[in-house]
């Protein structure tokens, strides 16, 4: 597509904004000249369940310790430490052999890196420790932030006023407009420091009582809330007012804690047990109910979906550090929805190492150290009404860090090459799908490049390529037409995408176009077939690169 800014790439489709578009398709099929197949096969993984694609530390001794997808599932971020040092972004259309969309090179000594990604835009952020003498001494903490367009380093880097031991944390607003930074100081307090993404110059700071162990550090996702937790006390702060608004007393010092999209509802787990706390038309919270789990159990990881409606935990049965116990919690009514025991053997610890879940809650992902004999798959992937796993993924070694795409249709994992409990390094970055797709998209969507669609649906249909600069506000269907448009009907546009061939498969280039005013814009895709009317069930988001 060869076009200038959003308004030529409209000029070159047709620019429908009526229900009768799709009586106008049929005539535009039937006086166009017969699309030409494109002759490459599809594979079926590329539309299968399963793993999409995978980087490996290639013999560089890196562990994939920490990851998360951004701007809707569409790029991957991790940070490595300790070896091969660097921050890292990669587009989760990309195909194997990968090349990352940029590298930024860390301080060899980096350690204990974090991540997080705007789950609804372009921003990321992460954060470290440098030792300032010696691996041992002291370390500053530094954190930064990045666009995809970062290819020449951060936006900006802001570094603590102090050297200290304790973790340092940097977190992102879903928006991407808020950051939260904070790190314990020398006097075990927390500082923490704001910023507005555009800026790494904080807009508020403050210190705040928690002592020697900061178990966790959680932002709501509309940026409005934040949550920490000592090693005795989960505290609820307002960013807006600078307040403490809930501070609870911790019987366990265990790093199972999470928070609502809203921050209207936390909990954190001990033996046994998670707590649930709701906030109350009064503006307090309230502990509203605990899930119980018996036996020798205790809580490994929490993860709440971003509606709110949706719990789920994870607890280690330490009576052999073999089994764990998975269970997902209706938060509204307070229906226990699945319950699963995934057991192994051996002499290797197996406990949850991290949960993810979709924003409606109706998919998450689980990750485990695993088990010496294998018996126990280390990546786990369920539907919140039934009790086993629907898809899993057995490694060689440990699982460390889950995010999962907001549809719950890509999880990003990170693992260790071998199990926690040995002594070793190498891991990999990987992006697997859940579920079956009908439409995808593959490849960079850089300035002067392609993106190739690829469709499964009826054998020997003409399809077209809906494209808009913007999702619709609700899904709309029509008469006689299966599945629902997902896209702004007022501002899309079609294209011709060819016929299906006799699988039922059918791939169709894109053309990015070359002019610099499409970077950053925008973009999402649908596919419509014609024999017999159907959207695909599938639509694709992704927003173009330099």
């Amino acid at each position: 597509m060869q076009a200038t800014g959003v308004e030529g790439l409209r000029s070159i489709y047709r620019v429908t904004t009526s229900d009768a578009w799709l009586e106008e398709e049929r005539g535009l099929v039937a006086t166009l000249p017969p699309a030409p197949l494109i002759p490459t096969p599809v594979a079926v993984q590329e539309l299968g369940a399963g793993l999409v694609w995978s980087q490996s530390d290639a013999g560089q001794g890196w562990v994939g310790q920490t990851v998360a997808l951004g701007q809707n599932g569409t790029l991957a971020f991790t940070e490595f430490d300790s070896a091969a040092d660097r921050a890292q972004l990669i587009s989760c259309l990309d195909v194997v052999p990968l090349a990352p969309l940029w590298n930024d090179p860390q301080v060899w000594t980096s350690q204990d890196a974090r991540v997080d990604a705007s789950a609804d835009s372009g921003v990321f952020v992460s954060c470290r420790q440098i030792p300032v003498s010696g691996i041992t001494g002291p370390r500053n903490g530094i954190v930064s932030k990045y666009t995809a367009a970062s290819q020449l380093g951060p936006d900006w880097e802001y570094t603590f006023p102090f050297a200290g031991y304790g973790p340092v944390r940097a977190l992102v607003s879903r928006d991407g407009r808020r950051i939260v930074a904070g790190m314990l100081d020398p006097t075990a307090n927390l500082r923490l420091a704001i910023f507005d993404s555009l800026s790494g110059v904080p807009t508020y700071t403050t210190t705040l009582p928690c002592g020697p162990q900061l178990r966790a550090l959680l932002l709501s996702d509309d940026g409005s809330t934040l949550y920490w937790a000592s090693g005795s006390s989960a505290n609820v702060w307002d960013i807006a007012t600078h307040t403490t608004i809930a501070s609870y007393l911790l019987f366990t010092s265990l790093d199972c804690h999470a928070i609502s999209g809203n921050g209207r509802v936390f909990a954190f787990g001990g033996f046994n047990t998670v707590d649930i706390y709701e906030r109350q038309g009064s503006g307090g919270f309230a502990h509203t109910h605990q899930m119980y789990v018996p036996g020798q159990a205790v809580c490994g990881k929490i993860d709440i979906s971003y509606d709110g409606s949706t719990l789920v935990a994870g607890f280690n049965l330490w009576d052999f550090n073999l089994g764990v116990v998975i269970e997902a919690l209706d938060l509204p009514s307070k229906h226990v929805l699945m319950s699963d025991v995934q057991t192994g053997a051996g002499t290797l610890q197996n406990v949850v190492s991290d949960i993810a879940m979709s924003d409606d809650g109706a998919r998450f992902a689980v990750g485990l150290w695993g088990d010496q004999a294998g018996l126990v798959p280390e990546l786990l992937l369920y539907e919140r009404d039934q009790d086993s796993p629907v898809q899993t993924f057995d490694y060689p070694g440990s699982v460390y860090s889950l995010d999962m795409s907001p549809n719950g249709r890509r999880v990003l994992v990170g693992t260790k090459a071998v199990h926690a409990n040995t002594y070793a390094g190498g891991g990999t970055v990987d992006l697997h799908r859940f579920g079956a797709e009908d439409f995808v998209a593959h490849g960079i969507p850089s300035l002067g490049d392609k993106v190739r669609f690829t469709q499964s649906g009826a054998p020997f249909s003409p399809s077209l390529l809906v494209s808009a600069p913007r999702p619709a506000g609700v899904p709309f269907s029509m008469p006689g037409v299966s599945g629902s448009l997902f896209l702004d009907r007022l501002t899309m546009t079609t294209r011709p995408m060819g016929l299906s061939d006799a699988s039922g498969m059918l791939n169709c280039d894109h053309d990015i176009g070359t002019s610099p005013l499409m970077i950053g814009t925008t973009w999402f895709f649908q596919g419509f077939q014609l024999a017999p009317r159907k959207f695909s069930d599938d639509w694709v988001r992704f927003t173009v690169l330099p």
